[in-house]
């Protein structure tokens, strides 16, 4: 089963559950991104959160963030390809 995540930005750092229970806390996208990846959860498992009193991930966030995730993944399988 995939694994999936919720991501919201909560006091300027990014907060990721997912569903199989972890909790991962990174403060920049591109950390958030790798986290995930090594987490087993890919670009179409993501959602973004925003609930009352947090801040909301801007567009241009999420974007970077999911090309990152694919980024991170197409490079992940090219490495284990070779080896």
């Amino acid at each position: 089963m995939a694994i999936t995540a919720n991501v919201s930005l909560f006091k300027n750092e990014f907060v990721a559950e997912l569903s199989d229970g972890r909790h991962i806390e990174r403060h920049d996208w591109r950390e958030m991104a790798e986290a995930l990846v090594y987490a087993g959860v890919q670009a179409n498992g993501v959602e973004y959160v925003w609930l009352a009193g947090q801040r909301m991930i801007t567009a241009g966030q999420q974007v970077a963030m999911r090309s990152e995730i694919r980024r991170q993944a197409h490079r992940q399988e090219s490495q284990s390809i070779a080896a």
